[in-house]
């Protein structure tokens, strides 16, 4: 849940004009991240995942790698071909530290229909909410300071569940705020992305990947709170 926790100073713009070949170059980029991410879950599971069980040390080290790519992502977003490199590196890295929790839900019962569900709902949502900030006239840059403040309340909840764990009602609860919080930052940075300098795509290829992960795990935990429900 790394989402704006390098903040753009670029703020959202109902009104500005995107050039086509910027559009064009953070659609690209974001595609090699899904891409990416993809390989990195495949790689953990199929080669990595008896490494993990060895050595839980391992999957810590990727997650503090992970931090490291994203909390520095505004010092090399820039720098050609180093930007593309790190930026290929850190969603690789997000889908090996997410390749566990796939791995549980695929291997519980209704696992693969529950992951099959949450891809369906979640391309349908940043879809759909991505269309309504790109096109709206109305100026989201209102919403910056309020989507940061829910993701802080977000993690620290998050952090205090981890030592006082919370009934499956609260999960759905906080799960469902989890997808709209996302599903907001998904508006918000498909109009910010009008924004941008040229040289920025790398920037706003990783805002809108951030968005996707995580509003990806937020459904996929609402579904299977709602499995335990059941």
């Amino acid at each position: 849940m790394f989402e704006n926790m390098n903040q753009s100073p670029y703020a959202a713009n109902p009104s500005a004009k995107l050039s086509p070949t910027f559009f064009g170059k953070v659609m690209l980029f974001f595609t090699v991240a899904i891409i990416s991410s993809i390989a990195g879950i495949f790689v953990a599971i199929v080669f990595l995942f008896d490494y993990f069980m060895a050595v839980p040390g391992i999957m810590f080290a990727f997650f503090v790698a992970e931090l490291i790519l994203v909390f520095t992502a505004r010092m090399w977003s820039t720098k050609v071909p180093l930007n593309r490199f790190l930026f290929a590196l850190f969603t690789f890295i997000s889908g090996i530290t997410i390749a566990p929790l796939i791995a549980i839900v695929a291997a519980s019962p209704a696992g693969l229909v529950i992951l099959a569900k949450a891809l369906i709902i979640t391309a349908f949502v940043f879809t759909a909410v991505g269309i309504l900030g790109y096109t709206t006239k109305m100026d989201l840059s209102g919403m910056r300071m309020f989507l940061f403040i829910a993701l802080i309340g977000m993690i620290i909840t998050g952090v205090v569940g981890i030592f006082l764990p919370w009934s499956n009602t609260f999960e759905m609860f906080y799960a469902g705020i989890g997808v709209l919080l996302f599903a907001g930052f998904t508006a918000y940075d498909f109009q910010k992305i009008k924004t941008y300098p040229e040289d920025r795509y790398i920037d706003a290829a990783l805002h809108l990947y951030l968005d996707i992960f995580n509003l990806f795990l937020y459904v996929l935990r609402l579904l299977m709170a709602l499995n335990r429900r059941n």
